[in-house]
């Protein structure tokens, strides 16, 4: 199965760069510390349901849309739709019917709050961020290796891939959680 995200060349020609399996410690551009986590296709499931799991027993989800793929346009300002305290165990089911959306389409970030201010971010590259940098998300990795290498949000040309298939899976996760559209400002 495609990933979310390929590195290209800059005429768009696939490259053979791959993301290394790992983790980093990073201070965001807003001064908050965070882990930066890079996982192949294959775990990224398994390692996103992980780290959701340790956030706690109620979930605040935004899925934000970035791309309309069945319109075939990129949002000028990006389409929220946001569910709050809804319980852990309805958001990893709900997120497992998606799986080939979430995992696999890159038409969309996905923002997870838990009840201490925690998040975990997997973004439209598929790319995980973990906010703050606390032991208990690091506790979840163990197994992927540290390093400083920069992973796919560090490359030049990205060929984001998009799915037919999960177009009916994003309507149904957004029904699924009672996810409501919030108007960007």
């Amino acid at each position: 199965m495609l990933p979310k995200a390929e590195s290209v060349h800059e005429n768009g020609t696939p490259d053979p760069w791959l993301p290394p399996r790992s983790w980093r410690a990073q201070v965001a551009p807003d001064g908050a510390t965070r882990l930066v986590v890079y996982v192949p296709p294959a775990e990224l499931p398994d390692v996103h349901l992980r780290l959701l799991s340790a956030m706690g027993a109620h979930l605040s989800i935004a899925y934000t849309q970035l791309t309309d793929r069945k319109a075939n346009r990129t949002h000028p300002k990006p389409v929220r739709y946001v569910g709050l305290e809804i319980p852990v165990s309805r958001v990893l089911s709900a997120l497992r019917s998606a799986s080939d959306l979430i995992w696999y389409d890159g038409r969309h970030q996905l923002w997870v709050r838990g009840g201490m201010g925690e998040q975990v971010v997997l973004d439209e590259l598929g790319v995980l961020y973990c906010y703050p940098d606390d032991p208990s998300f690091r506790d979840m990795l163990e197994g992927i290796p540290k390093t400083p290498a920069l992973g796919m949000d560090g490359r030049d040309y990205v060929k984001v891939n998009f799915r037919a298939e999960a177009d009916a899976q994003e309507e149904e996760l957004i029904a699924g959680l009672n996810l409501q559209r919030i108007e960007s400002p």
